[in-house]
């Protein structure tokens, strides 16, 4: 079991968070700001790059920006988020290396890509070939893509988690199934007019036997979705929780098959509302997700209809003790802080390891 670090040896840590503006990435600012209260980190810098940069799209201004901030910070550890479109190549990543004093690099990726679908842009394969860590919400499909690039020695996974501060009180009783048998929360994203994620046709097809089923008593909420899925347009982030704990249970068909052990966040947001779920089951889900209560994995279409059938006919109370008890074990589990912590925790050992050897 790894001890807490001295604070004297404590890393200095940079954090860069994918941010475009004024939403800020509570889950990782939380946490290593606790971190650093508790001596865990000696000193946390954190530089949102990319707003930086959103700001007028003048590279060489966001790019000097860069390398000012690291050239004061000189960090230990430089945590990276999901570049996205931020125009980043191998020479600047190196410079940053040189100029912040050759920090161990992570690069933490929080999306599934694949190679026609969605992407991995120059940003992303230039930080992966360049950092130490790296971190990925997604195996099976997502490791071969990236492995494909660089066999890298440390590649580790990192679950999709919730914010406590966003999840909310749990549920009022009462409350619970009041206005919708079911909720779905997504979107269905479209290219050139054809599907654009692997897994939307299982979603589509989920929503419109859903509703067949329970007409008016489901509901979806996001963009995209065709007719005969009673959509109800965009739902406010803020109205989320609320709008699934008015139901029996919330329902979803995850993209990205392929990806082994990923599930987006909305998996432990819903069950953080107190709720019970139904999702696509997929390999590495009996290991992530085993014994989770009020959690329902099904095979196809028609098993997870077949599941919503079954919760629709169970009490309400029964519904309410389910989904306290999958809230119960998913802030136990998949809340940010423990998930941030953990990988903060794999950071620091890998440093740890590259200053005993003197390779930093």
């Amino acid at each position: 079991m790894t001890t807490a670090i001295d604070g004297e040896h404590a890393p200095r840590l940079l954090y860069l968070p994918n941010e475009k503006g004024s939403t800020k990435q509570l889950g990782e600012r939380t946490t290593f700001a606790e971190l650093e209260r508790e001596g865990e980190i000696r000193e946390l810098g954190v530089y949102s790059f990319l707003a930086d940069y959103l700001k007028d799209r003048d590279s060489h201004r966001a790019h000097r920006e860069l390398l000012d901030v690291v050239t004061a910070f000189k960090p230990d550890i430089l945590y990276w988020q999901h570049p996205v479109r931020y125009p980043l190549d191998i020479s600047l990543i190196r410079e940053v290396r040189r100029r912040a004093g050759n920090p161990l690099i992570v690069y933490d990726e929080g999306d599934p890509f694949d190679s026609f679908y969605k992407r991995v842009w120059e940003s992303e394969i230039s930080l992966y070939r360049e950092c130490d860590v790296f971190f990925t919400t997604a195996l099976g499909a997502q490791r071969r893509l990236f492995e494909n690039l660089r066999l890298h020695p440390h590649f580790y996974h990192c679950p999709s988690f919730f914010i406590a501060e966003r999840a909310g009180p749990p549920p009022v009783p009462e409350l619970v199934g009041s206005k919708l048998d079911a909720v779905m929360i997504g979107s269905i994203s479209h290219r050139l007019k054809v599907l654009k994620h692997p897994g939307s046709a299982e979603r589509i097809a989920l929503a419109r036997a859903l509703t067949r089923s329970f007409g008016n008593g489901f509901a979806t909420f996001g963009n995209g979705w065709p007719a005969g899925t009673n959509c109800n347009g965009l739902l406010n982030y803020l109205q989320q929780t609320p709008t699934i704990q008015s139901a029996r249970m919330s329902v979803i068909w995850e993209n990205f098959p392929q990806h082994t052990f990923y599930f987006s966040d909305r998996l432990p947001i819903s069950m953080a509302s107190g709720i019970p779920h139904i999702t696509s089951r997929r390999p590495g889900y009996d290991i992530l997700l085993a014994d989770a209560p009020g959690l329902f994995l099904a095979d196809t279409v028609q098993e997870a209809v077949d599941i919503a059938t079954y919760l629709r006919s169970q009490p309400i109370q029964r519904i309410v003790e389910l989904g306290l008890a999958a809230r119960k074990w998913v802030f136990a589990h998949f809340e940010s802080d423990i998930v941030v912590r953990r990988a903060f925790r794999t950071c620091v050992d890998v440093w740890r390891k590259r200053l005993q050897t003197g390779a930093l």
